[in-house]
């Protein structure tokens, strides 16, 4: 058992209207969730703008972008946003940026054909905004000349980089403070995951980047009925994505791979065991187990994704009947 407030889960912002953003960061404050991410998937709602709301509505709980995209905004305009919160809510703001959904990036034009290079590249020059510096930089696809922002930050907010394939983890290893999971990680993904962060991290002489594990979540009156409620949103993805990382550290890619070409809806065929580890979904009980699996997984912040029904409701129940029910590991608190 412990307490709340010492507790490291988070919640995360998707879906919830523009008109209900104060409401449910407010409500999460109040309850003791020690984080409030704002995410960005096209075509949602802009992830600067939510972030914005919300930091207008709280004082305390720490406020990030999880994550803006690198491709789809000019360096300098992101920069420009991600200082404008980081002065906004000084020490409590995690500029969070990444590359985002290639095949949505893919569908607008925004997909580069080196996505490595250019987050890579473009991170660093946004990181040197948001320093003070003036910065002279051309990818081919955006530049700067002599560019400096007209208000850099007193304080520099922490730099978190959304991570999912090896090669985007060991990048966060190298140059991120955070590092933001998927929302789909299970707990033998986070481990590998985190393993990787660290070691490419100890390489460089660094410490190893705070890491920030998604879940989708619903809290419910039965597991099924909590598994059943997130099924159709673990089979689009798995549908979307197909094998990979996510799958291949719990020997699942095989099966997916076969599953995806059988005929008859993937929502039908989905093992309930993958939909366990996937997301945190069920009674509290169920839920507090998914949340501690991903703690001793190393995660140090669990950021819930409450869907399928209203958010505030969600939070204020799952700080009553989940958060008790959790066991933190030392390192985690």
């Amino acid at each position: 058992m412990t307490d709340s407030s010492s507790m490291p889960v988070g919640v995360l912002l998707a879906g919830v209207p523009p008109k209900a953003v104060g409401n449910v960061a407010q409500a999460a404050e109040h309850a003791g969730f020690c984080g409030l991410w704002a995410p960005e998937d096209y075509p949602e709602h802009p992830a600067s703008v939510v972030a914005a709301l919300a930091v207008a509505s709280t004082s305390r709980i720490e406020i990030g972008t999880g994550v803006m995209s690198l491709t789809t905004r000019h360096p300098l305009l992101g920069a420009m946003e991600l200082a404008t919160l980081a002065e906004a809510a000084p020490g409590r703001f995690v500029a969070g940026m990444g590359l985002g959904l290639p095949l949505t990036l893919e569908s607008i034009g925004c997909l580069p054909q080196r996505p490595l290079s250019t987050v890579r590249q473009r991170f660093d020059v946004v990181a040197r905004l948001l320093k003070g510096d003036t910065v002279t930089f051309d990818d081919g696809g955006v530049s700067l000349n002599a560019s400096s922002l007209a208000h850099a930050p007193e304080v520099m907010p922490a730099l978190a980089l959304g991570g999912l394939g090896p090669r985007m983890l060991d990048l966060a290893g190298e140059i991120a403070d955070v590092v933001i999971v998927s929302s789909l990680g299970t707990e033998a993904y986070l481990r590998w995951a985190i393993e990787r962060v660290g070691a490419v991290a100890s390489v460089h002489r660094r410490p190893r980047p705070r890491v920030i594990a998604f879940a989708w979540y619903h809290l419910s009156e039965s597991d099924e009925r909590g598994r059943d409620a997130l099924r159709a949103n673990v089979a689009g993805a798995l549908g979307a994505l197909g094998p990979g990382p996510l799958t291949d550290t719990d020997g699942w890619s095989a099966q997916l791979a076969s599953l995806r070409q059988s005929a008859g809806p993937l929502l039908e065929r989905i093992p309930a065991t993958w939909i366990d580890e996937m997301v945190i979904a069920g009674t509290a009980a169920q839920c507090a187990r998914g949340i501690e699996r991903r703690l001793r997984a190393g995660a140090d912040e669990v950021v819930l994704c409450p869907m399928g029904a209203d958010a505030v409701a969600q939070l204020e129940r799952t700080a009553r009947e989940v958060l008790p029910l959790v066991s933190v590991p030392p390192s985690a608190v």
